[in-house]
This record gives C-alpha cells, sequence and structure tokens, in this order.
C-alpha cells in the first residue's frame, strides 16, 4: 500500500544512502586519504634520494681536490728532492781547489832571497799587469788588510784553518762574507812594498808560518809552472 511506498521511498533504493549518494562514491572518497600516503611517501623518497645524490656529488668534488692538493705537494716535493740532488752532485762535481791567476808562470819562488826581500821570500810571485783579475784559491771567509810590506791584501781562510794571502793587490772586490774556490775576490797591483805590478801568494796552514805555495797547489792538483 502507501505505507510501503514511503516506507520504500524513504529508506532509498538499494545501494543509494539517506543523500542519495551511491554507496560506491562514498566508499571511494572515504578511500581517497589513503591513496594520497603512498605518493607523498614516494615524493619524500625521492627528495631523499636528490639530497643523497647532491651529497655524494659533493664529497666526490671534494675528495677530487684533495686528491689534487696531495698530488701537488707530491710533485712538489719530488721537485724539491731533484734540485737538492743536483745541487749535491754539483756541490761534488765543484773544484774545491783553485789558481788564484790564470797565468801559469812564476817571478820569485819560495824561499828566495836577495835584495828584493827583507828576508826570505815567503810566497810565490805571478808576474801580472795590474787590474788582473785574482781568484779565491779555496773556499772559506774573506777578510782584507793594509800592511805596509804587503800593501792592499785579501786573506781567505779555508775550513780547515789555512789562510791564502793574496798581496800587492790594486783593489778587493769581496771584503768580507765567504767565497768559493775560483771566485773573483780582488784585482793585482803594486801596492805596498812592490818591485812592480804582481801578485804575491802564500798559504799560511793555521794561520801560522807560511809554508810553499807551489807545494801546497801541486799537491791538489794544481801547478802554476805548466
Amino acid at each position: 500500500g502507501v505505507a510501503g511506498i514511503a516506507a520504500a521511498s524513504v529508506g532509498g533504493l538499494p545501494g543509494t544512502g539517506a543523500g542519495g549518494e551511491t554507496k560506491d562514491n562514498t566508499t571511494a572518497l572515504a578511500a581517497a586519504p589513503d591513496a594520497v600516503e603512498p605518493v607523498a611517501a614516494n615524493n619524500a623518497f625521492n627528495t631523499q634520494l636528490d639530497a643523497l645524490d647532491a651529497d655524494a656529488r659533493d664529497f666526490g668534488s671534494r675528495a677530487s681536490r684533495t686528491q689534487e692538493r696531495i698530488d701537488l705537494k707530491v710533485r712538489q716535493a719530488a721537485e724539491k728532492k731533484k734540485r737538492e740532488e743536483e745541487a749535491i752532485r754539483k756541490e761534488a762535481m765543484r773544484p774545491k781547489f783553485a789558481l788564484p791567476v790564470k797565468l801559469h808562470r812564476l817571478s820569485a819562488r819560495f824561499g828566495q832571497s836577495g835584495v828584493n826581500w827583507m828576508s826570505v821570500h815567503t810566497g810565490i810571485d805571478f808576474p801580472v799587469f795590474s787590474g788582473t783579475p785574482v781568484m779565491a784559491a779555496t773556499d772559506g771567509t774573506v777578510r782584507t788588510q793594509l800592511n805596509s810590506a804587503y800593501g792592499n791584501m785579501v786573506i781567505v781562510t779555508a775550513p780547515d784553518g789555512t789562510e791564502t794571502w793574496y798581496c800587492h793587490l790594486s783593489s778587493a772586490k769581496i771584503r768580507s762574507g765567504s767565497v768559493k774556490a775560483g771566485e773573483v775576490i780582488a784585482y793585482s797591483g803594486d801596492s805596498g812594498n812592490s818591485t812592480g805590478p804582481h801578485l804575491h801568494f802564500e798559504v799560511r796552514p793555521g794561520g801560522g808560518y807560511a809554508i810553499d805555495p807551489l807545494a801546497w797547489l801541486r799537491s791538489h792538483g794544481l801547478d802554476p809552472t805548466s
């Protein structure tokens, strides 16, 4: 009857709600929030992957720069060692003794006596013109001195204490400091008690008495007479 129809109308059709929506639509709407969660999780995971990738690239870049610095230091150390070894090699090959002038001739020898000397001659003389370069016979330290007999002098003290004297000079090129054998230290002249331009050369072990410079030079492989 009418009551049944009304009841059916109020109860709604099977599969519908009071507002007329279908039960399937209500279920889909209710399920939608749950469907969003996996998407959000995927986005968060992707963000973490991107961050990890960026960190990895940054770490790789920093590692590369660190390796470059290490490689540079290794190269610099190798180059320094090479330079040091080359310097040691050159030093080992460098002559440690030299003739005081290039001229291979003497005008007076050690121990001579005569009117030219107040006593015996205490050195050897090289008959060179004024202004001739005079070289250190040994490595050592330099000092200069003015003497009434020897004139302008340069004295080189070798590491073993041996002094070499360069006398009657016109001028000194080096007045103090360190020198190496063969380095120009002065220029010959005619100062002091001199018979003319020449270089008077003496050798005094320990700064003491003079010895024969010719024998001393020959003992070191040098001969100014040949």
